[in-house]
C-alpha cells in the first residue's frame, strides 16, 4: 500500500494505492453521493466506487485508480464553481494564525494589520484564495499539473494559485497538452459530453457540487485520455433544484465555470 499519486491539488495525504483500487479517507457526504450515483448516466465521468474497506479502524472509499494501466500519465486537477466553502460549515470564522501565514506564503502584502495580529478565518482565507486565482472570475482554478513516471513523480513549476485570466489558463493548458492536438481534442470532446450529461442529471440538478473538480488525465506513451469528476465531500443534497449558474442564490456556479472552461480549450490548437 502506498501512498496515492493522482490527487495533485494538495489532498495525497488522504489517499493510498492498494492494488488497481485508491482508497480515500471517508467522509459522509462523499460516500453517500458515490452510493446515489448508481447505475446514472454521470457514473461514468467518475471513478468507479467498490464500496467502502476499513484499514487500521479508518473508514475509506474503495475508489477506481485512474492511472492504473497508464504507463506515463499526465493529471490535470481543475475545481470547479466559483464557490468553494460551505457556508455553514464549522469553524469557519475561528481566527486561525496558520491561515496567515499560508496567506503571507502567497501574497505578504494581503493580510491587513489587524489580521496579522488575529490572525485569519477559514472563509477569509477561502475568500482570499478565490480572488487571486480565477475561481471568481471564471468560476473555475486550476489546482495543480503533475506528471507521475514509474520511479519519479514531478509537478509543473507554475503557481497554480495566481493564475487568473483566461490568457495565463490557456497557457497552463499547453504546458499540460503539450503540443498534442489530438489529446486535446479528446478533451474538448469529453468536456462537451460531460456538459451534456450534466445538464439533464436530476443527480446534479438536486444537489450543490461544492469544491469538486475534474480530473484530466492521458498517457504519453499510449495517448489514453479520461476525464472524470472528483471530491464529492462538499456535493450535498439541496431541498430545491440547484441550477449551478452564477450569481446569488442561483447555485454553486459549476455550469458557470464549465462554459468559461469549454470556451478556453476551444482556443488550443
Amino acid at each position: 500500500m502506498s501512498r496515492g499519486e493522482e490527487q495533485v491539488g494538495g489532498h495525497g495525504g488522504s489517499m493510498l494505492v492498494e492494488g488497481t483500487s485508491l482508497l480515500k479517507a471517508c467522509l459522509e457526504p462523499e460516500l453517500e453521493f458515490y452510493k446515489r450515483l448508481g447505475n446514472e448516466s454521470l457514473a461514468e465521468y467518475a471513478p468507479k466506487f467498490h464500496g467502502t474497506v476499513t484499514k487500521d479502524g479508518k473508514e475509506f472509499l474503495v475508489l477506481e485508480n485512474l492511472t492504473e494501466g497508464m504507463l506515463d500519465p499526465v493529471v490535470m486537477d481543475i475545481k470547479m464553481g466559483t464557490t468553494t466553502f460551505v457556508e455553514d460549515a464549522e469553524d469557519l470564522d475561528t481566527k486561525r494564525m496558520d491561515l496567515l501565514k499560508k496567506m503571507i506564503k502567497v501574497d505578504p502584502t494581503a493580510p491587513s494589520e489587524r489580521q496579522q495580529e488575529t490572525g485569519i478565518s477559514k472563509r477569509e482565507y477561502m475568500l482570499f484564495r478565490e480572488g487571486i486565482s480565477s475561481t471568481t472570475s471564471l468560476g473555475f482554478r486550476i489546482e495543480g499539473i503533475k506528471r507521475i513516471h514509474a520511479d519519479d513523480t514531478s509537478k509543473v513549476e507554475i503557481d497554480f494559485k495566481k493564475v487568473k485570466s483566461p490568457d495565463q489558463v490557456l497557457e497552463a493548458l499547453k504546458v499540460f497538452i503539450s503540443f498534442r492536438p489530438q489529446v486535446a481534442a479528446e478533451f474538448k470532446r469529453l468536456l462537451a459530453e460531460l456538459e451534456q450529461v450534466l445538464r439533464g442529471s436530476r443527480l446534479f440538478a438536486s444537489h450543490k457540487a461544492i469544491g469538486s473538480s475534474i480530473l484530466f488525465l492521458y498517457d504519453v506513451k499510449s495517448s489514453t485520455v479520461k476525464l472524470r469528476m472528483i471530491d464529492f465531500a462538499k456535493t450535498l443534497p439541496s431541498d430545491k433544484h440547484v441550477s449551478h449558474e452564477h450569481g446569488e442564490d442561483a447555485g454553486d456556479g459549476y455550469f458557470y465555470g464549465l462554459g468559461k472552461l469549454v470556451d478556453i480549450w476551444k482556443l488550443l490548437p
